[in-house]
């Protein structure tokens, strides 16, 4: 092809046509331009396919996590709200309810309002995405920052799972040691294994005393806060499921 575009050039050069050269020249020239501008364009569109490619795995990944997450908060919350639940009635109970209620039913509503756990958000992709730099999702300009949103109630929900889980280590199990027979308690959790202590404690006085009632005022508001913590991420994840849904259709597995 270059020999063939060669031969014109002389031809014309030699049958001293020059205008002509020049305009076959400039021609020359701009079909070379337009074949270096096609080639860098089919290269930009390669490379934005594969970006695309890249950014919609990450969207697939992100889209799991956060179904698999609300599905652990969503049960954990319930697991709290229940907790939370047995710390009212113990705030609220009437003193003609404590005489109709016996030591071991008592110990029960204890021994149900003293299990909050740890807990840990499943959030290692989301970590990852909001640590790649100048990273963006060209199907939506806003889902970056709603994912910065949510992580933001990720560290709430853990720093307030930090506080409560400090609050019955330092302050409920202390408490309990000194007033309460644990053995008793544990014996409600496990009745196979551990027998009922021989030293009998009157549990009513104990929950009506101000120790008590301050301390399951103090478990009351750190839980309902937590609650609501995370009621508030619970809704992010489905806000983001569904944002992620619309921008990314694919993500969503076939039946």
């Amino acid at each position: 092809m270059i020999k063939f575009f060669r031969k014109i050039r002389q031809r014309l050069l030699i049958e001293n046509r020059f205008t002509k050269y020049l305009l076959y020249a400039l021609g020359e020239i701009i079909l070379v331009v337009l074949g270096i501008l096609i080639a860098l364009q089919i290269n930009n569109w390669n490379e934005h396919r594969k970006e695309l490619q890249k950014e919609l795995v990450i969207a697939k990944e992100l889209y799991n996590e956060l179904q698999q997450n609300l599905i652990v908060t969503t049960k954990h919350q319930q697991h709290i709200e229940k907790i939370n639940q047995e710390v009212i009635f113990l705030l609220n109970i009437s003193n003609d309810s404590l005489k109709s209620l016996t030591n071991k039913e008592l110990n029960e509503h204890i021994f149900e309002s003293s299990k909050i756990t740890s807990f840990t958000p499943i959030n290692q992709k989301l970590k990852r995405i909001l640590g790649i730099e100048s990273f963006g999702f060209s199907h939506s300009r806003t889902l970056l920052n709603e994912l910065q949103d949510y992580n933001n109630s990720i560290d709430d929900i853990t720093a307030l799972n930090v506080s409560a889980v400090d609050v019955f280590r330092n302050r409920m199990v202390p408490f309990l040691g000194e007033n309460l027979s644990l053995k008793n308690l544990m014996h409600e959790m496990y009745p196979n294994k551990i027998t009922k202590s021989d030293n009998y404690v009157d549990v009513g006085p104990i929950i009506k005393s101000m120790a008590f009632e301050n301390l399951y005022a103090d478990l009351f508001a750190s839980y309902t806060s937590y609650i609501f913590s995370l009621e508030r991420t619970n809704e992010l994840t489905k806000n983001l499921i569904t944002h992620i849904e619309k921008a990314y259709p694919s993500v969503i597995p076939t039946k």
